[in-house]
């Protein structure tokens, strides 16, 4: 039987699209394992920049060259989504990204490796995680069917964030055990079977293009000015920007809130992380089972200012156990708001632009930095639980404002078309 026709047999479930398409179920496995890499990379580079030079500027600013590539490709990336195989872009990008881990287990290891190429590899990293991002989002319509997005978006989104329990986890006994280097080579030999599982995607027709095509800025404006005409995607990608640039910064100092602040090694680290993974997917898990969620007007908003409240109660907080159920809310509010905007996102956008409409919204990623390396250098003359607090508190006024601006945003308002 078809795909389709067991689809159509089978009552609704969870786990829909990963047991009824193949595809789905490979793309899941490379899933798992490329965004596994990324969180254990990401706490790998947050210890090793802490070690290097005691500074909490210095993890900041790791961070910022490790963001920045989304702000500057995020937009080429969509264009480049559109225009070429789905399959190719990801295996070119995750060769990149793990030739940079790589690259960072062997200067480690001999000891050669410097601020400077601290810097120039979490570069390399994230210019390749700005095409793997996107690209993973946009291939899934041509997986499935359209009842069934929404679930296989939800899955993906869930599997996304599953890696924030045992990715952490994963790091912080590596690197207690075996070192940062052997932390780096785990990661890279995750990706490389992300390569091989996408490598097993199908190789589905691209869209037919007749005529010359337009210029990169051309394509660029095009999807620019799609957005723009949408009230629900404008809104979406505005409220996703105030908690990335605002709210996200947490976890990059979180190796200075583990050790300075709750006075735990890089273990007490991974599993902190992992707490806030937990909540992440037990929620991403309800959206999938719970289709319905994303036509609820507002609740991302709430989730939005949940998350950023739940945010400033752990930075305030200076005992690990209640940390820690902190963090497992902050990871339940940030599911919550994160699937749904993917969900909307995905689901609003026209085939031909879908991959430019992701990139603007993994250009909100790419703002990151902005966040980082400001509340980074904050930090270093308040304190991380300061800098934390207040960066929150700016995000619920703009929160407010937000939903007092846009009227899609509020609870109980009428959706576009």
């Amino acid at each position: 039987a078809s795909p389709a026709k067991r689809a159509d047999e089978a009552e609704p479930g969870m786990f829909d699209s990963i047991r009824i398409y193949p595809s789905v179920r490979q793309l899941w496995v490379g899933t798992l394992a490329t965004n596994t890499a990324f969180w254990m990379y990401q706490i790998a580079l947050g210890w090793l920049a802490l070690e290097l030079t005691d500074s909490a500027f210095f993890v900041g600013l790791s961070g910022f060259f490790g963001g920045i590539p989304i702000f500057i490709f995020a937009l080429p990336a969509g264009v480049v989504v559109d225009r070429f195989p789905k399959r190719n872009v990801l295996l070119c990008a995750q060769l990149g990204v793990m030739a940079a881990a790589s690259l960072f287990a062997l200067m480690i290891y001999t000891g050669t490796i410097t601020q400077l190429w601290v810097l120039v590899l979490a570069f390399a990293y994230g210019t390749s995680m700005a095409f793997i991002f996107p690209t993973r989002h946009a291939i899934i319509p041509a997986l499935v069917e359209k009842k069934d997005l929404s679930n296989a978006i939800a899955l993906n989104a869930a599997g996304q964030n599953a890696t924030r329990v045992f990715g952490p986890s994963l790091a912080g006994v590596l690197i207690a055990t075996v070192g940062l280097p052997g932390a780096f080579v785990v990661a890279a030999a995750l990706q490389i079977i992300a390569m091989l599982s996408t490598m097993r995607l199908p190789k589905a027709p691209e869209a037919t293009h007749t005529g010359a095509r337009p210029r990169m800025l051309a394509s660029v404006t095009e999807g620019l000015v799609y957005v723009a005409r949408d009230p629900m995607l404008t809104g979406l990608i505005l409220l996703a920007t105030v908690a990335t640039v605002f709210i996200m910064p947490y976890l990059n100092l979180m190796p200075v809130f583990a050790r300075d602040e709750l006075s735990v090694a890089s273990q007490g680290l991974g599993l902190l992380m992992a707490c806030a993974g937990i909540g992440s997917v037990a929620e991403a898990l309800s959206v999938a089972a719970f289709r319905t969620t994303v036509t609820r007007p507002g609740f991302q908003v709430v989730a939005c200012g949940g998350f950023a409240i739940i945010v400033l109660l752990f930075s305030q907080t200076p005992w690990v156990a209640p940390a820690a159920l902190l963090l497992g809310l902050s990871g339940l509010f940030s599911a919550t708001f994160l699937a749904i905007n993917n969900t909307v996102l995905v689901m609003r956008a026209a085939d031909e632009v879908r991959g430019r409409v992701l990139s603007i919204n993994m250009l909100t990623w790419g703002l990151l930095p902005v966040g980082q390396l400001p509340i980074g250098w904050l930090a270093d003359r308040v304190g991380a639980p300061n800098a934390t607090s207040i960066a929150c508190g700016i995000a619920l006024l703009l929160v407010v404002l937000l939903a007092w601006k846009v009227p899609h945003l509020r609870p109980g308002s009428e959706q576009p078309d």
